[in-house]
């Protein structure tokens, strides 16, 4: 099993994650809950830029695209140069309300606390500013399909025998993360779900993620026996290449009062 890596997974990273058809779902959704008038939009965790380009087509908005991963705010940075800026969500380079709206999609679900980075959102916007961002990316693909059910009933089970406990948090992040937000004066501001064309999953292709040990928030806790059966089960499921329906995602709008 190899570690995964965003600098090496750049490269490819657009091209395996649906690509421009993927994006394009994801910015018209996030536009939907983008108040008028957004001037200066903020795009945390942006990598390559292929939904920053989208929000910046807009006349007269300017978007900034902030990225940790150097491999993937170098896409980023082809894409909106001079706007690509390389930067902890968690310690933002900017100054205090200085942007009309902050996008973050495919980011929080990575952090064990989302603490650290709703506070550096919330300081960054002006007041009556918007967040938004998705936040159980993994929920989205649960689509009640047999991989879902292999999946759920071994997902939990670590190497040291206890219960995942980020799988468990994950269950109830959104709660928790409208809560966090609460204290910092965001406000649910509506929401909006977007489908991922062709990203559906299909037996052969999550047990090859399993292997090079892309889940890493679980696949890479398992104990080998454990992960040598789901490998298992998941060889004997029927249409080994046929994709599962697509996954389907939810953002979350939140106002700065």
């Amino acid at each position: 099993m190899t570690e995964f890596s965003w600098e090496k997974e750049a490269r490819l990273y657009d091209e395996t994650r649906g690509g421009e058809p993927r994006a394009e779902r994801a910015a018209a959704a996030i536009e939907e809950l983008l108040p008028d008038g957004v001037k200066d939009l903020l795009d945390v965790g942006g990598g390559t830029g292929i939904i920053s380009r989208r929000l910046a087509a807009v006349p007269g908005r300017r978007v900034v695209v902030a990225d940790r991963s150097p491999g993937m705010l170098a896409l980023g940075a082809q894409r909106l140069p001079g706007r690509a800026v390389l930067a902890d969500a968690g310690r933002l380079p900017f100054r205090d309300g200085c942007f009309d709206a902050v996008s973050c999609v495919w980011l929080l679900h990575l952090v064990p606390d989302s603490s650290p980075l709703l506070r550096e959102f919330a300081r960054v916007l002006r007041p009556g500013g918007v967040l938004v961002c998705t936040v159980d990316k993994d929920a989205a693909h649960d689509v009640g399909s047999d991989i879902d059910e292999v999946l759920g009933d071994l997902q939990p089970r670590l190497v040291d025998g206890t219960a995942n406990s980020v799988a468990a948090e994950e269950q109830d992040h959104l709660p928790r993360v409208l809560a966090t937000a609460a204290g910092l004066g965001l406000e649910p501001a509506g929401g909006s779900r977007f489908p991922a064309p062709g990203r559906g999953r299909s037996p052969a292709q999550v047990a090859e993620k399993i292997r090079l040990g892309h889940y890493q928030f679980w696949s890479q806790r398992l104990a080998p026996e454990v992960r040598e059966d789901l490998l298992a089960r998941l060889a004997g499921l029927p249409d080994q290449d046929r994709k599962r329906p697509d996954p389907v995602f939810t953002l979350q709008a939140l106002r700065l009062r």
